[in-house]
C-alpha cells in the first residue's frame, strides 16, 4: 500500500502484460507509468523502444499529458461468511475479471445484480467484467465495443451466451456488481483477474466489484485520444479497406 511513496516513475519494456504486471504492483496509488513498446500488439505502449533516449529526456522535462485507466476492485465472498464484510482480501484488475464455467462441460449458471438490482442470469461459457482500457482485450474478442480508456464505465460482456439476445452493456462507473453462484448450479465457476489468480467460486459463493479508487496514470505520446486511435488503427487495422473507386458518370 506504501510503494507508490518510494517510487516516482515506472517505466515498463514488454507488451500491455508488462504494463499489467507493473499496475499490480501497487496495491493503492500509482506513480506514472511510461510504457515503452517491445511486443507484437500493445493498446497501452505508445512509446517505441528505439526512442527511448529523447521520449525520457523528454518525459523528465515535462510536461507531459497522461491517461487516467480505471481500475476494478474485486472481493470474493465465499457462502460460509457471516457477513458481506467478510471477504477474501481485494484484488486489483486493470483490463478485465473473467467469470468462467472453467473445464466444466456444464454451462455457467450466473446470477447478476447491480447495485441490490437484478440484472440477468448469465447462461453461456461466462462473463467478463471489464475496464474501458480493458475494452480492447477480451472483452472485444467476446463481441464488446471499444471505448476510449477515459471514459468511466464498467463493461458487462457475456462469452457465447445461450440467448441471442444477450448483448453486452456499458455500466456507469459508481454501480456495485454482484455475480453470485446460485446453489442449483450444477457446477462451480471460476474468477480470473486479468488472466491469472485464478480461484473457484462454489455454490452461494459471490464476486463484488466496483471501481477503485484509485487509477493507473500511463505516459501519452501525444494525447490520449491521439494514442488511443493509433494503437486501434496500427494494432487491429480497424476499418481498413480500399477506397471504394468512383464508376459515376465521366467528363469526356
Amino acid at each position: 500500500m506504501s510503494l507508490h511513496t518510494k517510487v516516482d516513475v515506472v517505466v515498463t519494456l514488454g507488451g500491455d502484460g508488462t504494463v499489467l504486471w507493473a499496475a499490480s504492483m501497487f496495491k493503492g496509488p500509482v506513480p506514472p507509468i511510461v510504457p515503452f513498446s517491445l511486443g507484437s500488439l500493445g493498446f497501452m505502449t505508445p512509446f517505441y523502444s528505439e526512442q527511448y533516449r529523447d521520449c525520457l529526456d523528454s518525459i523528465l522535462r515535462g510536461p507531459i499529458s497522461i491517461t487516467l485507466r480505471h481500475r476494478l476492485q474485486c472481493h470474493v465472498i465465499r457462502d460460509a461468511a457471516k457477513n458481506e464484510y467478510e471477504t477474501e482480501e481485494p484484488i486489483l484488475v486493470l483490463n478485465e475479471v473473467t467469470i468462467d464455467r472453467g473445464i466444466s462441460s456444464f454451462l455457467a449458471n450466473l446470477e447478476c445484480y447491480c447495485d441490490n438490482s437484478f440484472v440477468t442470469r448469465v447462461q453461456g461459457d461466462g462473463l467478463i467484467l471489464s475496464t474501458t482500457s480493458g475494452s480492447t482485450a477480451y472483452s472485444l474478442g467476446a463481441g464488446g465495443s471499444m471505448v476510449h480508456p477515459q471514459v468511466p464505465g464498467i463493461l458487462f460482456t457475456p462469452i457465447c451466451p445461450h440467448s441471442l439476445s444477450f448483448r453486452p452493456l456499458i455500466l456507469p462507473e459508481h454501480v456495485t456488481i454482484r455475480i453470485q453462484v446460485p446453489f442449483n448450479s450444477r457446477s462451480p465457476a471460476w474468477a480470473s483477474f486479468d488472466g491469472k489468480d485464478r480461484k473457484q467460486l462454489a455454490a452461494g459463493d459471490a464476486l463484488v466489484c466496483s471501481m477503485a479508487p484509485w487509477p493507473v496514470p500511463t505516459a501519452c505520446q501525444n494525447d490520449s485520444t491521439n494514442d488511443f486511435l493509433r494503437s486501434i488503427h496500427d494494432g487491429l487495422h480497424w476499418n481498413l479497406r480500399k477506397t471504394q473507386s468512383f464508376d459515376g458518370p465521366q467528363d469526356l
